[in-house]
């Protein structure tokens, strides 16, 4: 989008004429493959999310050494939480059963 307009202002409006007609985001960064440090001191993750966007659900996604990042983030009241909490952890142990295929 960057290439096409050639100005950082136009891409601006677009993403948010775009997040404001929607009504979820769903995003994914392919992060750095090795460890990072700042000043020294090692980063143990990254997380990367959208603030003050005007969606009611946003799930962003990012890679940082090897490991995956899921950030969700609702407007109150959107979502159960303790509902979308053990659905989650649910998924979590079918992924891991199949992963390590156990049964």
């Amino acid at each position: 989008m960057m290439r096409k307009c050639r100005n950082p202002e136009a891409v601006a409006r677009h993403i948010n004429r775009t997040a404001r007609n929607s009504s979820m985001i769903i995003s994914n960064v392919p992060g750095p493959m090795e460890k990072l440090s700042l000043a020294n001191h090692p980063i143990k993750g990254i997380y990367f999310t959208v603030a003050g966007s005007p969606v009611s659900l946003q799930v962003t996604m990012i890679s940082y050494a090897g490991n995956l990042r899921v950030v969700v983030g609702a407007k109150q009241g959107f979502i159960n939480s303790e509902l979308y909490t053990r659905s989650l952890l649910d998924a979590f142990d079918l992924i891991l059963r199949d992963a390590c295929g156990k049964q």
